[in-house]
């Protein structure tokens, strides 16, 4: 079942309202993910620079081994290969040891630097002059060159170790105050998310009680309607009257008939009587609307001796769609009480359900006396009650069901009514719509 929407204005504020919503918490969120993706490649950057002395000074010392290894097999071997690979393990650790001194932090690495230097420069012109020994084979001067160097190595490494500790020391510091500074940030941001949360949260409940508010509205509106529909059709339709005609009925037939007619009559009256307790106002379907006609115009027929001619043509596929209760029983009554009573000739009514591309058409069709075309725009404006003929059952009970119809599903154009004029009949047509996605 359709159900009412709000007005294309207010559709167009809640419409609007969310995309502000989404885009403002969409831009803090994309800010914070900014200033964390930042702060964290500045972290990675700080780590880098902190560690890489380290790095740079275990390398230094692997180079200045290779300077020590390659000059001892050079003395041992005197091999070209072995010159070549001194000469290369120099440079590198020329070059770690520029690098480093460009590291230099503090008073304590900076003299620890100057030393590694002096030492640097004299441990490396001592085996150059210990390589040049060797080729010349002046075996005491290069005997010499040798001790004299493995000492100065000695110093140097033990130099490397101290400066080795004392930036491990400085980098933990540091890094102990990046990772306190890593904390902060992710518990700020941490907050920050959370307060986004909750303000979405309570925007969102706000927003989400603006819409329901009108949609609750409605829904009341709607339940009014319909009980004041109940309450209007149960006085027009179901009065004493009726009420005394119909079991008179069934006490003649008890006294004239046979059992089996008065049971079948009873039968109908009763399932009349059950379907309009149970509430007019309920969902029902289409086929249990018809089967209420089908007792209708059985108690109708005991009554005026089965003059009315019921024809029903129905396509059984629509049957089963949702409809609001008594919509077809109220229109033929009107067909029987006001188009076809007081006619002389056979009385006919046609019920016909049919399938439209987007619709299915219930149309109830009599062979009466019709009405102009003045009085149906006044029954379908619900004018009808100023006729006091009509005022009972025509009007009243039409505009009744228009009523439900339009409620039931939230639109306009949900009966029509012809006539092509005095004694050529009425034809009423109820339209359903049908929600061709959900089949």
């Amino acid at each position: 079942m359709a159900k009412p929407d709000g007005s294309p204005k207010e559709k167009s504020t809640v419409q609007t309202n969310m995309i502000m919503l989404t885009v403002v918490t969409s831009v803090i969120i994309l800010v914070m993910n900014i200033v964390l993706f930042f702060y964290i490649s500045r972290a990675i950057d700080v780590i880098n620079r902190v560690y890489s002395t380290n790095v740079t000074i275990g390398e230094m010392s692997d180079a200045l081994s290779l300077v020590r290894s390659s000059m001892t097999e050079y003395l041992n071997t005197k091999s070209t290969d072995s010159m070549e690979q001194y000469f290369d393990a120099c440079q590198q650790y020329r070059d770690f040891l520029s690098e480093l001194s460009l590291q230099g932090q503090g008073r304590d690495t900076a003299a620890i630097l100057q030393d590694i230097e002096g030492l640097s420069d004299t441990y490396l012109s001592v085996t150059d002059d210990t390589i040049q020994a060797k080729r010349g084979r002046v075996v005491e001067k290069y005997n010499a060159g040798y001790e004299r160097s493995e000492k100065i190595y000695g110093y140097i490494n033990s130099y490397i170790y101290n400066l080795n500790n004392e930036q491990f020391r400085r980098n933990s510091e540091k890094y102990a105050s990046l990772r306190a500074s890593l904390r902060s940030l992710a518990a700020v941001t941490m907050s920050v998310i959370v307060v986004v949360a909750i303000v979405n949260i309570l925007l969102t409940s706000v927003m989400t009680k603006n819409i329901m508010d009108p949609v609750r509205q409605r829904e009341i509106v709607m339940e009014t309607h319909l009980k004041d529909a109940e309450l209007k059709y149960l006085q027009a339709q179901i009065n004493p009257h009726f009420l005394f005609n119909t079991l008179n009925a069934g006490a003649q037939l008890a006294m004239l008939e046979d059992a089996d007619k008065t049971s079948d009559y009873l039968q109908n009256v009763a399932a009349f009587f059950r379907y309009k307790i149970k509430g007019e106002n309920k969902e029902t379907t289409l086929e249990q609307e018809i089967a209420l006609v089908d007792n209708y115009i059985h108690i109708l027929n005991v009554r005026f001796s089965g003059d009315i001619h019921f024809r029903k043509e129905l396509d059984e596929d629509c049957l089963s769609v949702s409809v609001p209760g008594m919509i077809l029983q109220p229109i033929v009554e009107n067909a029987v009480n006001y188009g076809i009573r007081d006619i002389e000739r056979e009385k006919h009514i046609v019920l016909k359900v049919e399938r439209l591309p987007e619709l299915i058409r219930v149309r109830i069709e009599d062979n009466g006396v019709g009405m102009s075309a003045g009085r149906i725009r006044e029954v379908m404006a619900g004018n009808a009650g100023d006729n006091p003929i009509m005022k009972d059952s025509n009007g009243v009970g039409i505009v009744n069901v228009m009523s439900r119809l339009r409620l039931f599903y939230d639109r306009e154009e949900v009966m029509h009514m012809f006539s092509e004029g005095k004694d050529k009949g009425t034809i009423v047509d109820i339209l359903i719509p049908v929600d061709t996605s959900e089949e």
